[in-house]
């Protein structure tokens, strides 16, 4: 398969379960709300990722959260895969989703400056600064 195929597949799965979460999902509570879930900023990807456990929704709002962090893994290996392009990312090997969603969420608290930012690029930058690639690839 192609990573032009790939990324066209990547795409869809990441719409598709955007796309059955039902909107309801996040309660009005604990600073939650239904527009958290329309991602317009990094800030409410840090909602949906710290929604508390005690929360009705918890686990669909971590499902979400890990879902668009899977999309967007995934993403990367498909475009970094490419000849053209490089790698943005390097973890150690065996890092996992939460980790991931981990240092993002510490890595915005710690600048909330990036707050309004895109989702996507607040994750790729939280990302980057913890695991930087060393060597050109």
């Amino acid at each position: 398969m192609t990573a032009r195929g790939l990324i066209g597949i990547c795409s869809l799965v990441v719409g598709a379960a955007i796309g059955v979460i039902p909107v309801q999902v996040f309660a009005t509570s604990n600073g939650y709300t239904v527009e958290d879930i329309k991602l317009s900023s990094a800030g409410e990807l840090v909602d949906v990722c710290t929604v508390e456990a005690s929360n009705v929704d918890h686990a669909a709002a971590m499902g979400f959260c890990y879902g668009f962090f899977e999309g967007a893994i995934r993403y990367h290996q498909a475009i970094s895969g490419a000849d053209v392009n490089r790698n943005l990312v390097c973890p150690p090997p065996q890092t996992t989703r939460l980790q991931a969603v981990d240092e993002f969420v510490s890595f915005m608290a710690e600048n909330p400056q990036y707050q309004t930012e895109a989702s996507i690029d607040a994750v790729f930058r939280a990302l980057m600064a913890r695991w930087p690639c060393e060597q050109a690839n």
